[in-house]
C-alpha cells in the first residue's frame, strides 16, 4: 500500500507498484490495467494521483492509454547498446522477431557536398541511395537512408533484395565494416516521416547519422535513420 508520511510523492509510489507488476507479468502486453475508478479505490487515492501515475508509465513507454478504453501494457521497448555496432538484421533475425524491409527509393545519384564531406569524396562524385523501411515483426520502426560510394559498389542501386545491407556487401563486394561513427538526437518527425513509421501524433523519434568504415579507415556509407522513439531506447554502460 502507500504510504502518505512518506517523503516520496503518492502518485510515484503508485507508479512503481504498477510497474512492477508489469514486470512481474501480472498484466502481459496488450492486456488492460484497471480503470482509473478501481486504481483510486483500491489505494485509496485521488483520481487525479491515479492519471498521473498512469501519464508517467504512459511517458516511459509502459503503457498506451485509449481514451474511453483504458490503459493497457504496451510492447517493451527495444534497447540499444550506444558501445556497441548495431544492425537491426544481425541483431533480430536469429531470435523469435521476424525483421522485413521495403524499399522506398534507390538510384544513382551526386553526392552534394553534405554526403561527399561525410564520405570523404568530390560533391560531383556518384553515389548510391538507398531508402529502406525496416520492419520489426510487421510493425514499421525506422526509416533509413543510405549513400554509399558507386566506384566501391557499382551497380547496387540495381539490387531489389537489400534485407541485410551489410552482409550484401560483404558478399558482392567484399566491402567489410570495421567501425562507424554515430551521432544522436530526439527530434520532431517530418509529416512524411511520421505517414511512413505510423507515428502517433506528439511521438518524437531518434535522429542517428551514422558513418561508416572499412578496415583501412574508408568511409564506405553515410546513413541518415529516423527510428521511434516510442520503441527504442538507448543504454550506455559507465564504469
Amino acid at each position: 500500500m502507500l504510504d502518505p508520511t512518506s517523503p516520496i510523492p503518492l502518485y510515484y509510489q503508485l507508479k512503481t507498484i504498477l510497474l512492477d507488476q508489469i514486470l512481474q507479468g501480472k498484466w502481459l502486453v496488450g492486456e488492460f490495467l484497471p480503470s482509473e475508478n478501481e486504481l483510486t479505490k483500491q489505494y485509496q487515492v485521488s483520481r487525479q494521483t491515479v492519471r498521473r501515475a498512469l501519464a508517467e508509465l504512459q511517458r516511459e513507454g509502459r503503457i498506451s492509454t485509449h481514451k474511453g478504453k483504458g490503459s493497457l501494457v504496451a510492447q517493451p521497448k527495444l534497447e540499444q547498446d550506444l558501445l556497441r555496432f548495431y544492425s537491426l538484421a544481425r541483431s533480430f533475425s536469429k531470435g523469435p522477431h521476424r525483421v522485413s524491409s521495403r524499399i522506398l527509393h534507390r538510384d544513382r545519384t551526386s553526392a552534394g557536398p553534405v554526403v561527399a564531406r561525410h564520405l570523404r569524396m568530390q560533391a560531383t562524385a556518384p553515389v548510391v541511395i538507398i531508402s529502406r523501411l525496416r520492419y520489426l515483426d510487421g510493425e514499421p520502426i525506422m526509416l533509413e537512408t543510405s549513400y554509399l560510394p558507386s566506384s566501391m559498389c557499382p551497380d547496387l542501386e540495381k539490387e531489389s533484395n537489400l534485407e541485410a545491407l551489410y552482409d550484401y556487401l560483404e558478399v558482392t563486394y567484399g566491402i567489410y565494416i570495421r567501425r562507424a561513427e554515430e551521432f544522436l538526437q530526439a527530434v520532431s518527425p517530418t509529416p512524411e516521416e511520421a505517414y511512413h513509421l505510423k507515428l502517433p501524433q506528439g511521438i518524437p523519434v531518434f535522429l542517428v547519422e551514422r558513418i561508416s568504415y572499412t578496415p583501412k579507415d574508408q568511409a564506405v556509407e553515410f546513413r541518415h535513420s529516423v527510428i521511434r522513439g516510442d520503441r527504442f531506447r538507448y543504454k550506455v554502460e559507465l564504469h
